[in-house]
């Protein structure tokens, strides 16, 4: 790989100085699809490196036909009045967004968040059920030209039914906008 300077012309990435190379691709993908598929890895993975996802208790049924993600009514989501916290409530819907996303490319991008839009109906007493789905149509088209993309998608949020995986009724409704780009094989 040739050295890039500030001064050349071409606006090519420029890898970071430290000299610091990841396993590799592959081996992200396989770790990617590995945590889709198996719940203990995914809880052992998020307890390493993401410790707040294990205090939330998320459930996330990764479904093509039914996709869903449940939040129990813990006391570290709650705020001083017994209903879910705001900064709670956002972080969860962002992360049941990227849940999505991350099932629907099978491991295959990155995803970063880069705008995300709550809107308040009622307050929760219940536990919380996010029920999401793509405002933009082409994410299978953007999945497909491996190149990078922005996907929007609209997210329902439900309290907790009385039955796992079964909705209750609407409290609110986010709109969140994802960049993605690919794993590349040749990193």
């Amino acid at each position: 790989m040739s050295k890039e300077t500030a001064s050349s012309g071409d606006k090519k990435y420029r890898p970071p100085a430290t000299g610091f190379k990841w396993a590799g691709p592959r081996l992200e993908r396989a770790l990617n699809q590995a945590t889709i598929r198996s719940p203990i890895l995914r809880w052992l993975l998020s307890f390493l490196f993401l410790p707040m996802v294990c205090r939330f208790g998320m459930r996330i049924n990764y479904s093509a036909d039914n996709f869903y993600v449940e939040v129990p009514h813990k006391r570290f989501n709650r705020n001083a009045y017994g209903t879910i916290g705001g900064a709670a409530l956002l972080a969860n819907l962002e992360l049941a967004a990227g849940s999505y996303l991350f099932m629907r490319t099978d491991g295959g991008h990155r995803l970063v968040c880069r705008n995300i839009s709550y809107r308040f109906r009622l307050p929760s007493n219940n536990g919380l059920h996010f029920k999401i789905e793509p405002i933009s149509q082409d994410i299978d088209e953007g999945i497909k030209s491996n190149k990078p993309f922005n996907a929007e998608l609209k997210v329902n949020v439900y309290t907790r039914g009385d039955a796992p995986g079964k909705p209750g009724h609407r409290i609110g409704r986010g709109e969140v906008t994802f960049h993605l780009w690919p794993v590349q094989e040749s990193e």
